[in-house]
């Protein structure tokens, strides 16, 4: 059982992707914890950027994490945000991908290649401590590839095998509602991802959950 499964009932009403200034993002845990609470948020997953090699100190992110546990009346899940490697592999130790509540995938810097991108995506849903499927399709539409229903079709049934979630993310107005009609079909979970980077923005996330749409902006 994956952790987000205890809390099935928050995936589209807490927010399941954030960075703070350990990396990329503005805001501190403890910024955003007050944010949250304030706003009613019931659940906020910290999905900090990882790498084989990092640049801070993820032990004491995690600790920052377990401080504002004691302090707020809110699920506060550790996660992290990984990216797929060709092939399939995640740029992470396993140490950390075994000690987080919430780790997610998602492809950034990768060869504008389909057929090994497709090959490394059905790689990385069968790692077995992977739960969601970040910013789904970004890669792909910023490359102009396009991806079959066919293909997809595949990628969800893994998905749903693997118990892997498809994030809605705000940010990028992703995935195309064709794709989450599909991943309903299949009976693949969605959760609410907006990829937050300051803690301000959760108020904007908190009071729009974006509907998606036919439409790809950045």
């Amino acid at each position: 059982m994956k952790i987000w499964q205890k809390y099935v009932d928050l995936l589209l009403k807490g927010e399941w992707h954030i960075h703070t200034n350990y990396t990329d993002g503005a805001s501190t845990v403890m910024e955003y914890c007050r944010q949250a609470e304030l706003l009613e948020i019931p659940l906020i997953a910290f999905t900090e950027h990882v790498r084989r090699n990092l640049n801070y100190d993820f032990g004491q992110f995690l600790a920052d994490i377990e401080v504002a546990r004691d302090e707020f009346d809110l699920v506060i899940l550790s996660g992290c945000e990984a990216k797929v490697l060709p092939g399939g592999i995640l740029d992470v130790g396993s140490e950390i991908l075994k000690e987080v509540d919430y780790p997610i995938f998602a492809f950034h810097s990768f060869p504008v290649d389909q057929e090994q991108y497709l090959l490394s995506l059905k790689a990385v849903l069968n790692d077995r401590y992977v739960s969601a499927w970040a910013h789904p399709g970004l890669f792909m539409f910023k490359n102009n590839m396009v991806l079959p229903e066919e293909d997809l079709s595949d990628i969800l049934r893994i998905m749903k095998e693997r118990d892997i979630l498809l994030e809605i993310n705000a940010k990028y107005r992703l995935p195309p509602q064709e794709w989450i009609s599909l991943a309903e079909g299949f009976g693949v979970k969605t959760v609410r991802g907006s990829d937050v980077h300051l803690h301000e923005v959760l108020e904007f996330s908190s009071s729009f959950f974006y509907h998606p749409k036919n439409t790809f902006q950045v």
